[in-house]
């Protein structure tokens, strides 16, 4: 038999229901009884203290109890013990036999606690409730009766009965109220996992979409929150995987389709196989490394691939060297390459020189590209306690505002005609926000004070 989380929870608040109700009803039943008995022995007390006051002139008249008449001990027990009846037969008769159980159990105690009337001697560890007889404030005598420990009478066991049917059908009642309200509660709080399975199984069957309606603000609600988060997270992985794919698809269509076009034209004939188609061909290939080398990259970026960021690398220097190596490119297109460096170096970082080189040189190769002729491009440096920001700046053109957030995209690109005209595949800059990430950096985009794209990189200093 399999136990569900309903089950469990059903059975455990019926046994503790059922438990306290039980208990309940002992400790209740114990104080009725033990209260019944105290009521019982309080009364037995006051009509001893009757008898007493009773009693008292008796004494004064011959100041000692051997001259008591045992009929006036008959007559004052009777008047206080034995209720009026009808004067009949059987009303005397009642009295006669009510008189004699009272004086078996009420004694006339001297101040010793000898008795006086009967053939009573008290135990030393029987408890007795017991009433001084006084005389001129002081004691004489003592009217006892033993003490009730147990609910005896007529009366009292019939009143006692009852009221134990009325506990037992108070415990049932609390009891099927009980059961009906614990059914009731463990459906309600188990509908919120009910309604978790229902998603989860959506899930796993591939509705990515599946939603869970959250009521209130405990740890399941919580819980249901947090599985809506996760399911549009992998809506959007997957729309972003989708997505993914058929860029990928597109951008190797494109130079593919170019190299199968020219190279059908110089197998039909229709062109020579001269310098120039052969340039064209080279140009097309060398796109398509890029673009595999680029994917290459950020797949091992998916992958968790660890940069060794244990090395401390000279920052400055390792962009002037790399400007150096693109100024001659920049001359040729009539941009003006330069860095403005108002820090004192060297400056240090901890992280992979490989991976920094590539950083740069991507941003560079970015502004190249893109930067209209006659331009510029200016690097500067700004230096924090904890870190040192980079920011590269081109000329015009500009980047839309709008376009902005999207740049490090992948495959994003501002003009797509114009990129693909360029050899650009939209996977330079995301490629350096997975470096400057590895490195616990910051980079960002902006609008350029010389009318092109500035583009900040924070990176923590290390300790010199």
């Amino acid at each position: 038999m399999r136990f569900t989380l309903f089950k469990k929870m059903l059975i455990s608040l019926l046994f503790i229901s059922i438990l306290m109700v039980g208990g309940m009803a002992w400790l209740v039943n114990s104080s009725f009884q033990s209260g019944l008995q105290d009521y019982v022995n309080q009364n037995e007390k006051e009509k001893l203290a009757l008898v007493s006051e009773k009693m008292a002139p008796l004494y004064s008249d011959n100041n000692t109890w051997e001259t008591l008449d045992v009929e006036q001990w008959k007559h004052i027990l009777h008047q206080v013990f034995i209720p009026s009846m009808e004067s009949s037969k059987a009303g005397r008769k009642f009295d006669r036999s009510r008189s004699d159980r009272v004086l078996k159990k009420v004694y006339l105690l001297d101040r010793k606690f000898n008795p006086i009337f009967a053939d009573f001697k008290p135990r030393p560890k029987q408890k007795l409730l017991k009433v001084p007889v006084k005389f001129e404030k002081k004691t004489i005598g003592w009217i006892a009766t033993k003490k009730r420990n147990s609910i005896s009478g007529v009366l009292e066991e019939s009143f006692y009965h009852q009221q134990q049917r009325n506990f037992m059908w108070i415990v049932l009642w609390i009891t099927l109220i009980s059961s009906v309200l614990a059914w009731v509660l463990v459906r309600h709080f188990l509908t919120p996992l009910k309604r978790l399975e229902k998603a989860a199984n959506a899930l796993q069957d591939g509705d990515y979409s599946a939603q869970i309606e959250v009521y209130g603000k405990d740890e399941l609600a919580a819980l249901s929150r947090r599985f809506n988060e996760l399911s549009l997270s992998l809506l959007r992985q997957k729309e972003n995987r989708e997505q993914w794919l058929a860029d990928i698809s597109h951008e190797l269509r494109t130079p593919i389709s170019v190299l199968k076009s020219e190279i059908e034209a110089l197998q039909d004939g229709i062109r020579q196989a001269e310098p120039k188609y052969i340039d064209s061909l080279h140009y097309q290939v060398q796109n398509l490394s890029h673009l595999v080398n680029d994917l290459y990259q950020l797949s091992l970026s998916d992958a968790g691939m660890q940069f060794d960021v244990s090395n401390k690398i000279d920052l400055l220097a390792l962009i002037e060297k790399n400007c150096s190596q693109y100024q001659i490119r920049y001359l040729e297109k009539n941009i003006k390459l330069a860095t403005q460096f108002s820090v004192p170096s060297p400056v240090y970082v901890k992280g992979d020189e490989k991976s920094l080189i590539q950083l740069f040189s991507n941003l560079l190769e970015n502004s190249l590209r893109y930067t209209d002729a006659p331009g510029q491009l200016i690097i500067t440096a700004k230096l924090t306690q904890q870190s040192i920001q980079i920011d590269i700046e081109d000329s015009a053109p500009g980047v839309p505002s709008d376009a902005l957030p999207k740049l490090f995209e992948r495959l994003y690109r501002v003009d797509a005609s114009r990129s693909r005209l360029s050899g650009g595949a939209g996977l330079g800059l995301s490629i350096c926000e997975t470096i400057v990430q590895a490195h616990q950096g910051e980079i960002k985009a902006a609008h350029s004070k010389l009318g092109g794209l500035s583009i900040a990189i924070t990176l923590p200093l290390s300790a010199v």
